[in-house]
């Protein structure tokens, strides 16, 4: 009886640990989606443009430049997603700023296989600001970063380790990622722990990243300009808590706006007081000087 139960046991964590291989590997390597939407489409103008990051992968962007700008904000998709998913949320900060999207590396139409939670993806935001210091129209305007989801929590990784970013607004960041791969098996019920400890595991050790170390909520006390964090009580997958817990470690100018609706309901973005809370809070910060 007694080995029955054990081989039980080693049966049960043999499926764990490769069930957990087998979707952990689709969650490192998420399906291309394709690009449904250019700013040609909306009327805007835009150029087609590569980034290149430092550690050598190709990025695709748009640069929508306008000769009004007094700013440049680098907009960030959240995941698995593509610049084209942002484009109608963030176009109203155009013509007062000038754009830069991008595709984040494994993701829409740029290089690379694996999504590394933030891990690297910073360097793909290094890289768009380096384009920006390069170009003689956009270099010498302050740069801000609007980034949702993922993107959001990338930009504060990014924005605590340099300097470049004088204003930082994140629209439904996650504050913790070991807490986001538990929401991700939320489903399995109890057994949402085993999952997560043999992802993290798994990622660790098969895939050569520590994901314990990308946490925003571990980086953000290190960011030294003004912060907007925008989250939704009603977020159904980043729980308002991490929004919480992201200002209550931010040591900046911060504040925190309350919306609502889903974590994948944008429709709360085109709102006019959406709008006119975040056109502000970069015309306040990012234009103009904090006294």
């Amino acid at each position: 009886m007694r080995k029955m139960w054990i081989r039980i046991l080693i049966d049960f964590f043999i499926i764990v640990f490769f069930l957990s291989l087998i979707i952990g590997a689709r969650a490192v390597m998420p399906p291309r989606m394709q690009i449904f939407l250019t700013p040609k489409d909306i009327g805007l103008s835009y150029e087609n443009i590569n980034l290149k990051t430092e550690d050598g992968k190709t990025l695709k962007a748009w640069l929508i430049h306008s000769e009004k700008s007094k700013g440049i904000i680098i907009c960030l998709h959240g995941y698995p997603a593509n610049k084209s998913d942002i484009l109608t949320v963030v176009d109203f900060l155009y013509p007062d700023f000038s754009l830069l999207l991008f595709d984040f590396r494994a993701q829409g139409e740029s290089e690379g296989k694996v999504c590394y939670f933030g891990l690297k993806e910073f360097l793909d935001v290094k890289s768009a600001v380096d384009f920006i210091k390069r170009d003689s129209r956009i270099k010498d305007l302050p740069i801000g970063i609007w980034g949702y989801s993922f993107g959001g929590a990338v930009g504060i990784i990014f924005t605590a380790k340099y300097d470049e970013i004088k204003t930082l607004v994140t629209d439904s960041a996650f504050a913790n990622f070991p807490d986001m791969v538990k929401s991700y098996y939320k489903n399995l019920g109890p057994l949402k722990y085993i999952f997560s400890s043999f992802s993290i595991f798994l990622g660790k050790y098969v895939f050569k990243s520590d994901f314990k170390l990308n946490s925003p909520e571990n980086f953000i006390g290190n960011v030294k300009c003004p912060v907007l964090i925008i989250h939704s009580r009603n977020d159904e997958f980043v729980p308002f808590s991490h929004a919480e817990r992201l200002y209550k470690n931010a040591n900046q100018i911060k504040e925190l706006y309350v919306v609502e609706g889903p974590h994948t309901g944008l429709d709360r973005a085109y709102t006019d007081e959406y709008r006119e809370k975040v056109k502000n809070f970069f015309l306040t910060y990012l234009i103009a000087k904090p006294k």
